[in-house]
């Protein structure tokens, strides 16, 4: 955006403002958007190279992948899925072309997601404790890089993180997008920072709150952005909404069903926002959210005193509305998924790597103040610094990097099951045949995979085999520990229904008989 159409419409009492809200020393340059391509490209590598670990969608992702293929064949039907999200649904459509391969193409989209976000978290932690301006200090490098780790760490190891985006939710791509507007924003470009705003309010309507306000303050800045304001809002919503009233006749169908939470959901506890606040304080770990407060009062202070990093203010008040805004959506009765909170948990991983980066730049100062001829005493002094953090944080982090044995255990069982339930249906003798049977029925949260492999709408997949007549069950069990489902009384299967295929755990039963080979054949 040139000089000259930032300043279109700005009132005297705004001169100024937008330079404010960023830290003084990035005002100098921008950063170059190669820097973020990098980025982009270097996340997407990560979410391909994960595909050479066993891998499954969990069960939004695959009702987004099936709706995605009902786009493409202008049948789309969403009644029966989750809550409606616009852009994992775009990414799907477009993967849809390529068949049986648009399940790991989204694993990819979503996981580089989260691998872009973990970048950005380091970036944005970086540049909030050096400025990276530029007049960027060498010894501001160590305490910056510090600040970087943390944050990058923090979020790494934070509850559920890795499982979850490993699983192809879309959080991991939302964090992404909304550290990277907060990135743009503090490079000045305010219209990008807006897109995308936008983008991250594709994947969560909490977000338009924020959006709107960012909006309201852009236009008082730049009135040449209406334009891009309105259609971005209009695309915003029209994506929202248009879809599910094709889908299901409903516009407010996704709300509706956001407000019909899982069991086990804060929405069902005695005090559904003290349960999310609850839930929400082991998601970052103690030493990183003392860090945080730390990083607080210190920008407190120069803000009082210099009017410096009000930026690091804002990005953690940002933060913590967010968990208080999803706290009160679900005392209001919408499920409150705590997967939903790790846009705030980020915030706070990042200015808790920023108070880390404070410290060490202080022993920095101190040693700078007496050996000043001696820079490589001060970074050795930053270094010896951000190793005795480090270890100080052992207690809380190492208990988190040996649970990911168990997250492995749980990628490969759900990965297993999406391979097993591919293909016993195709010893059955593939989709066609299965589905000429009769209505399918399934576990739960197999629901959305079974209907992706027998080409089917979700909601042509039953919980309870068909009442009458012929029929198809796809039984195994949702996780590890589960019972198998659906059926999990003491009796294995309904007499009408014969056993023809079985992997695993995972049986295919049918009242047709001759529907393919016999039990693991």
């Amino acid at each position: 955006m040139s000089s000259a159409t930032a300043d279109v419409g700005r009132s005297s009492w705004l001169d100024g403002l937008a330079d404010r809200v960023r830290p003084s020393a990035v005002r100098d340059v921008a950063t170059d958007g190669r820097v973020y391509a990098l980025l982009v490209v270097g996340a997407l590598a990560i979410g391909a190279l994960s595909l050479l670990f066993p891998s499954t969608p969990t069960y939004d992702p695959w009702a987004w992948i099936i709706w995605g293929r009902e786009i493409a064949h202008l049948n789309l039907q969403t009644t029966g899925g989750p809550s409606w999200k616009p852009l994992p649904v775009i990414f799907t459509t477009v993967f849809s072309v390529f068949g049986s391969s648009a399940p790991d193409l989204w694993l990819i989209v979503a996981r580089g997601g989260a691998a872009l976000a973990i970048f950005l978290a380091f970036r944005l932690a970086f540049r909030l404790t050096t400025g990276e301006g530029v007049h960027l200090r060498s010894r501001a490098v160590v305490p910056g890089v510090a600040a970087g780790v943390v944050a990058a760490m923090a979020l790494l190891i934070s509850s559920q993180f890795v499982r979850t985006m490993a699983l192809g939710d879309s959080e991991g791509l939302m964090v992404a997008c909304a550290l990277w507007g907060i990135e743009r924003h503090l490079d000045g470009r305010y219209r990008q920072a807006f897109v995308l705003g936008v983008l991250t309010g594709l994947m969560r309507p909490e977000v338009w709150p924020f959006l709107g306000l960012y909006a309201i303050w852009l236009f008082l800045i730049d009135r040449a952005a209406l334009k891009l304001i309105i259609i971005g809002f209009v695309v915003m919503l029209a994506l929202w909404f248009l879809p599910e009233w094709w889908g299901s006749g409903n516009i407010w169908r996704a709300a509706d069903r956001a407000q019909k939470p899982n069991p086990g959901s804060p929405a069902f506890a005695k005090h559904p926002f003290v349960r999310v606040i609850q839930q929400t304080w082991p998601l970052v770990i103690t030493p990183v959210k003392a860090a945080a407060a730390f990083a607080l009062a210190f920008a407190t202070y120069q803000w009082l005193r210099h009017r410096r990093q009000g930026s690091i203010i804002l990005i953690l008040a940002l933060g913590l509305a967010w968990i208080v805004l999803i706290a009160l959506m679900t005392q209001a009765g919408f499920s409150g998924n705590p997967r939903y909170i790790i846009l705030g948990s980020t915030i706070v991983a990042v200015i808790g790597g920023v108070g880390f980066g404070r410290v060490v730049e202080l022993v920095a100062d101190f040693f700078s103040a007496r050996f000043a001829p001696a820079p490589a005493i001060v970074i050795g002094a930053g270094l010896l610094a951000f190793a005795a953090l480090f270890v100080g944080t052992l207690h809380w982090s190492l208990p988190r990097f040996r649970g990911f044995k168990k997250v492995d255990s749980a990628l490969r069982f759900q990965a297993q099951l999406r391979f097993d339930m591919r293909d016993v249906i195709e010893r059955a003798g593939g989709y066609k045949k299965v589905k000429a049977c009769g209505p399918a029925a399934t576990g739960m949260y197999e629901v959305p995979m079974l209907a992706w492999y027998l080409h089917e709408h979700t909601l042509s997949v039953r919980l309870d085999p068909a009442p009458t007549g012929n029929g198809v069950i796809l039984r195994s069990p949702a996780t590890g520990g589960d019972r198998l489902a659906p059926f999990q009384s003491p009796n294995p299967y309904p007499a009408a229904y014969t056993p023809i295929a079985k992997l695993h755990q995972t049986t295919l039963f049918t009242t047709c008989a001759g529907t393919g080979t016999a039990p693991g054949a």
